[in-house]
């Protein structure tokens, strides 16, 4: 699987290394150009664009990983082909939150001239609201990845004209039977209403943190979602070596 995962850096090597010189030149000229307010907005608009375009890479690389030929021909398990994009994603993805903190730790301390513990203990929230939240995300989106992957492999074992709608229509369903069916099961998936509670008062909108509740009841429901994880991995495997067709 290091073989692929090189291979995915190596491939991907000058995208990732102009979208970080592009990233950086647009966030040093917000800060030399546009005024506080303006600078930060489109300058998180800016990490959250990065963001997007690193997981639709992911995407790509998958996409075209499992249709290459001369893929087929390493001598490496089925798994590999769809951990290799997932590990390549989650550490470019973490790159990225590594950036954003050391901007935003720089801006603060520098700009604003405030301390980072003091800004976090400010804004009401702690260390652990961000960890936590942090971990349900990433649990999410790589929980969503798993099954676009599988999407993917089921519209490249049907021809090409109706491969792709056959993919759109398995992703729609496997959303919903999946979220019908941890309905049905937990009565419930986690709230994210749950993290926070925002309330409107006469000096402006406050924000209160409630923590993530990790009970028996969420710890159940990912468990739940990891099996069906485990489930939808294997049938992708399945789908790789026998149906898509290169």
């Amino acid at each position: 699987m290091m073989t692929l995962l090189k291979y995915d850096f190596r491939k991907n090597w000058n995208t990732l290394l102009a979208g970080l010189v592009i990233l950086i030149i647009v966030q040093v000229g917000l800060s030399l150009f546009m005024s506080e307010v303006t600078g930060i907005v489109i300058g998180i608009m800016g990490y959250v664009g990065v963001g997007v375009a690193i997981y639709v890479k992911m995407i790509k690389t998958y996409t075209s990983n499992i249709r290459s030929y001369n893929r087929r021909l390493l001598p490496v398990t089925g798994l590999s082909h769809v951990l290799s994009p997932l590990i390549f994603g989650a550490l470019c993805g973490l790159g990225l939150v590594i950036i954003f903190t050391t901007h935003a730790y720089i801006y603060i301390s520098m700009k604003l001239r405030m301390n980072m513990a003091t800004n976090i203990d400010f804004s009401g929230l702690h260390i652990s609201d961000y960890i936590s939240v942090l971990l349900f995300s990433a649990w999410v989106m790589v929980f969503m990845t798993v099954i676009i992957f599988l999407s993917i492999s089921i519209a490249g074992s049907f021809r090409w004209r109706t491969g792709p709608w056959i993919g759109i229509v398995a992703f729609f369903v496997l959303i919903n039977v999946i979220s019908w069916l941890e309905n049905v099961i937990f009565a419930g998936r986690f709230n994210p209403n749950e993290l926070f509670r925002f309330t409107e008062e006469s000096t402006g909108i406050s924000v209160t943190s409630h923590r993530v509740v990790w009970s028996d009841g969420t710890w159940v429901s990912i468990l739940f979602e990891i099996i069906i994880a485990v489930i939808l991995v294997w049938a992708t495997i399945y789908l790789n070596n026998k149906k898509v067709e290169v």
